[in-house]
């Protein structure tokens, strides 16, 4: 048997999954792993249900008008993608007048968002605007506004940084932006908070919301949805903003070169990975407020014990107040990512060191090229476990004094 591990990693992918997200792969790969939506047998059939039960309880959770405008993808990264190629490639097929299409980001995003639209930057298709923050990771609603303009068609910000854990006011900013900019796409990317907190996509007037499955809803890797509003993808097709990246087959026109026109097929091709969305849905049902709150405990006790250990920074705000659970240090003297590799190999406690896939913010708050250690508690982190790994940056810390 190998050793136990203390994990601590769960903001890259939470671990362990609950016992019944593997239980309902199993049973799903060995009673109803058919191809869903090609084919009218029993066991193309179940499989189709399982995606539309999926899609159900995605669209309950964020509290979306109905289950069509829940596409369902391979993972945040994927909706991601779909989302700003979608965007741009519709605005751009129908931009007729000579000017380029504009689009404001932030500092905090993640790598998904930033490489996918420095794509364009660098081949010329469009003009990007990013936008800073403050050290505690907060990205202000009027700076947001002064960087829009009558070409900006996309506006793209975090729900809650993957570094610094700051969550952003995003109903009371995009109502704020909404004033001035009325139509203008908003994406919000709940990576690190779908499944840790409530959102509501209709009430808070958000256009695009990419979600992770295997992250705080606890679900298996390789899953993961894209919410799209009527503003996006209006009823009336012929005015969709969103342009079909994928081409392939849906199960539900067979005739024709064409993609369907109706959400979710008109932005859906190809097998969807049935047997990892049987799991989200056990994932999904197995949520409970306790879990969070749990979590929330443990990171409370990460950040008060880092605060007295001597030649240790932390970043962003001081308390979970305001913050998922996820807390970035650095040890005074040595490298995160030599950190990380002690806490593994002496220690047994799997830590993330580096940039964590978010340069411009490292950059934002003096952590340069280094990055720093992020630690992420889940539900099954324990408070004596809290403790070791507490206890090994503290061993840590007095070498490098």
């Amino acid at each position: 048997m190998p050793d136990p591990i203390i994990y601590l990693d769960n903001a890259a992918t939470s671990w362990p999954k609950p016992d019944c997200v593997g239980e309902a792969m199993v049973d799903f790969l060995t009673h109803r792993a058919g191809n869903p939506g090609r084919g009218g047998h029993r066991l193309a059939r179940e499989a189709s249900l399982v995606l539309e039960q999926a899609r159900d309880r995605l669209t309950k959770l964020v509290h979306a008008p109905c289950p069509q405008r829940m596409i369902l993808t391979h993972g945040c990264t994927d909706a991601l993608n779909l989302a700003i190629h979608g965007v741009l490639r519709a605005d751009i097929r129908t931009r007729c007048d000579g000017t380029k299409p504009h689009v404001v980001t932030t500092a905090i995003e993640h790598n998904a968002v930033l490489r996918t639209l420095h794509c364009y930057t660098t081949s010329g298709l469009i003009d990007m605007t990013i936008v800073p923050c403050d050290e505690q990771g907060f990205v202000h609603a009027d700076a947001l506004i002064e960087a829009c303009n009558e070409c900006t068609v996309l506006l793209t910000l975090s729900h809650a940084s993957n570094v610094l854990g700051t969550i952003q006011p995003i109903k009371e900013t995009i109502r704020t932006i909404r004033e001035q900019y009325p139509d203008m796409l908003i994406m919000v990317d709940a990576a690190q908070t779908a499944g840790h907190f409530e959102i509501d996509v209709q009430d808070w007037d958000i256009d695009l919301l990419p979600i992770a499955g295997h992250k705080g809803l606890r679900g298996p890797t390789g899953t993961g949805a894209l919410y799209v509003s009527p503003r996006a993808y209006p009823d009336d097709c012929d005015k969709s903003r969103v342009f079909c990246e994928r081409r392939g087959g849906t199960g539900s026109m067979a005739p024709g070169l064409e993609m369907p026109t109706k959400l979710p097929d008109a932005l859906e091709a190809g097998t969807s990975n049935a047997v990892g969305f049987a799991g989200l849905i056990a994932a999904i049902d197995a949520l409970t407020h306790e879990v969070h709150e749990h979590e929330m405990e443990m990171t409370d006790r990460v950040l008060k014990g880092l605060h007295e250990i001597e030649g240790v920074t932390i970043y962003g705000l001081p308390s979970i107040k305001g913050r998922t659970p996820v807390v970035l240090f650095n040890i005074e003297g040595a490298h995160p990512r030599e950190v990380m590799a002690k806490l593994d190999a002496e220690h047994g406690i799997a830590v993330r060191g580096g940039v964590h896939c978010a340069p411009l913010l490292h950059e934002a708050i003096g952590t340069g090229s280094d990055g720093g250690v992020r630690v992420s508690p889940g539900s099954g982190t324990t408070a004596e476990q809290i403790d070791c790994f507490l206890d090994a940056i503290r061993a840590m810390a007095v070498q490098h004094a």
